[in-house]
């Protein structure tokens, strides 16, 4: 019995990241099951044609655009060889509700992701995506969260399953010492999508107020020079560039605050790496966020930069609350593994399969 796997990307391509991860390791997962499990995907800088990874067939072809109909074109030609094939909807898919044995994977909708990238041009796809989507709702769907299955059950769709994100990392123990000053972490893209830009100006207007502040951001990307430009003149800010896994953990373990102004999200993996470390999240009240960050709880979620400052500054400035919500987020994160997420992922596909 096989499996294929329709991605954009994949988990060593330079610009993958949770989704990438997330199809890595169910596959993992599901080559307990099926006898051949394999993932196509693009080809980028250096990859070859074909690899195997963990056990895992890798085949690439076209770019992140093209891969949809080389993908669409492989499973076309093949569909007998398989019996199961998954097609992971980033933006745009892979057509495969016209296959029969399919499932749609999805993380998020883009819907504001179109207009934060292209501008006025990103209305096409704005209204393109829904439209394609409509065209998979009588399939079977997994995601990621609540508020993607709430976006698919207004576009029709009926059998929906859920099965969140998982930590590559071992939570700590308890909670380490955090840095002598109060300390702001910003971890992902720069890109328009991440808004990293608002990090910036929350961290502004909390210096304001407590002026040993300080903002580590962590990540690399296009937006990476008007960043540097916005921080001038403000003291404290920090661009550490991609770290190492261990680096990245540790800058975590130190901080106080994780700060995460994003569009949309499909979970928001850095929330429960953050929180592994024993560390809360301030966040927009956003898709994604709302399902990541337990508002109150394991963080707080805010409604602009100025609300986003203003709960900061409350959080820092309320010993007793802070380390209650530190030690919650240890907690809430060690639900996070990947050996029970891909079970579920592989229990799901089955239940799926026997309907």
């Amino acid at each position: 019995m096989k499996v294929l796997i329709l991605n954009r990307r994949d988990i060593k391509n330079p610009q993958g990241g949770g989704a990438e991860v997330y199809t890595h390791e169910v596959a993992k997962s599901l080559k307990q099951s099926y006898e051949n499990v394999t993932v196509f995907s693009s080809r980028f800088k250096g990859s070859p044609q074909e690899e195997t990874i963990d056990g895992i067939r890798y085949i690439r072809a076209g770019n992140e655009v093209t891969v949809h109909i080389h993908g669409f074109l492989y499973a076309l030609k093949h569909r007998k060889e398989f019996d199961l094939i998954i097609d992971e909807f980033n933006g745009v898919g892979f057509f495969c509700f016209l296959l029969p044995r399919s499932v749609i994977l999805i993380h998020q909708l883009y819907r504001e992701f179109w207009f934060r990238g292209l501008g006025i041009f990103g209305v096409i796809p704005y209204v393109v995506e829904p439209l394609l989507l409509r065209c998979y709702r009588r399939m079977p769907a997994v995601t990621v969260s609540d508020s993607t299955k709430e976006d698919l059950k207004r576009l029709g769709f009926k059998d929906i399953h859920i099965v969140m994100n998982a930590l590559c990392n071992r939570p700590i123990e308890s909670v380490a010492e955090k840095e002598p000053q109060p300390t702001l972490v910003f971890l992902g893209r720069f890109k328009a999508t991440k808004r990293p830009e608002d990090a910036i100006k929350i961290f502004k207007l909390v210096k304001a107020k407590i002026p040993e502040a300080r903002l580590w951001m962590i990540g690399k990307g296009p937006d990476e020079a008007k960043l540097k430009k916005l921080a001038e003149g403000t003291e404290d800010i920090t661009f550490h560039g991609w770290l190492t896994e261990e680096r990245k953990f540790e800058l975590l373990r130190r901080a106080h605050i994780l700060v995460v102004p994003s569009v949309r999200e499909g979970f928001g993996i850095n929330v429960i790496e953050a929180a592994s470390q024993g560390t809360p999240a301030v966040g927009y009240n956003i898709h994604g966020l709302r399902d990541s960050i337990r508002d109150g709880l394991t963080g707080l979620l805010a409604n602009s930069p100025e609300d986003a400052a203003e709960i900061i500054i409350r959080l820092l400035k309320d010993p007793a609350l802070y380390n209650q919500m530190a030690s919650q987020c240890l907690e809430y994160s060690r639900d996070f593994n990947w050996q029970k997420r891909a079970e579920e992922f592989r229990q799901v596909i089955k239940k799926i399969r026997n309907q």
